[in-house]
């Protein structure tokens, strides 16, 4: 988990007021604020590793703070006060909420601050750039890639979204919905949680699935899980109704995002795709691209940080898939 604290590092780059809080000296050194959606999670700390990367090479300083889940809408707004208030030279926001924080990043900009999104989208238009995955197509691809799987007849589908509201999983439901539709597929059902967590998830996924269980046998054709929480959560749930007797061997399950255990679910059998994000990359574009905006360098209004399906296969002899996961 990374700390929700600012490096001391950065008293030698700063000039410290008392008060209402430590404002940014105007010194050659680039200070950016980047907030992503939480500090907790396999996924937040490889984009930070990537941010870190890039602070490293584009020669600024970072202040990496966030909330510890992502339904803390209220904190997010207050570390974006708390940036403007230091005098960060740019702000890189993933924003839990894409109406909620249009207002934050406007009060930025007003303030002379620029701001770059990354990973989820927000309202309006006051921000510079726009650097993530393609969500939509990356819904697609599951939607797609889950159709491969299916047998002739097999068609009812469930879709396991996350927080509402938030505009990278909002529009991952909607490509993959959007496309199962188009080829035949029912969704019969696509369930929130009730608190953006693993346990939230796991808890909507089993109340929702217990719905399909008949006579022992879970009768759902395929599946598909927004993000990694809720990936998570369903292949938790999955595995406490295998345990307690059920049939769930003709699901066809699909997540988004990757980490150690749900590779190990893909390998195993457990799971039978999974849609990858390159985390890495979009943290190190992300602060990359704030750079260039601080410094008056062109950048474009959207940088797609690419997405691919990962599969048993391409997992064991593609090398690019491994890089992209975090294997090589």
């Amino acid at each position: 988990m990374i700390p929700k604290i600012f490096s001391l590092s950065f008293l030698a780059v700063f000039t410290l007021f008392s008060g209402c809080g430590q404002r940014v000296d105007t010194s050659d050194q680039v200070v950016l604020g980047v907030i992503p959606k939480s500090t907790g999670g396999e996924f937040w700390g490889t984009v930070h590793d990537g941010a870190k990367q890039a602070e490293a090479e584009h020669g600024v300083r970072i202040r990496w703070e966030g909330t510890v889940t992502e339904t803390e809408i209220a904190e997010q707004n207050q570390i974006i006060d708390n940036m403007i208030t230091l005098g960060v030279h740019g702000i890189a926001l993933a924003p839990l909420n894409s109406r909620a924080m249009r207002g934050q990043v406007q009060k930025a900009v007003q303030a002379g601050i620029p701001v770059v999104i990354f990973d989820s989208a927000v309202e309006g238009d006051a921000h510079t750039s726009f650097v993530a995955t393609d969500n939509r197509q990356g819904g697609a691809m599951g939607a797609k890639h889950l159709l491969t799987l299916l047998e002739e007849g097999e068609r009812r589908v469930m879709v396991m979204r996350f927080v509402q509201g938030a505009g990278s999983t909002e529009d991952r439901a909607a490509g993959f919905i959007e496309h199962a539709e188009a080829h035949g597929l029912e969704i019969v059902a696509h369930p929130y949680p009730e608190t953006g967590t693993i346990e939230g998830c796991k808890n909507a996924a089993a109340n929702t699935l217990e719905g399909f269980i008949v006579d022992g046998k879970l009768e759902l054709d395929g599946l598909f899980a927004c993000n990694l929480y809720s990936t998570l959560g369903v292949l938790s749930a999955l595995n406490d109704l295998r345990n307690s007797g059920i049939d769930v061997d003709g699901l066809r399950f699909v997540g988004f995002d990757t980490s150690r255990v749900l590779l190990e679910a893909l390998e195993d059998g457990r799971i039978d795709a999974l849609v990858a994000q390159n985390p890495v990359r979009m943290g190190y574009l992300a602060v990359e691209t704030l750079a260039k905006v601080v410094r008056g360098e062109p950048v474009d209004a959207l940088i797609d940080t690419g997405v691919a399906v990962v599969t048993r296969e391409n997992l064991a002899d593609d090398p690019e898939i491994r890089a992209m996961v975090g294997l090589e």
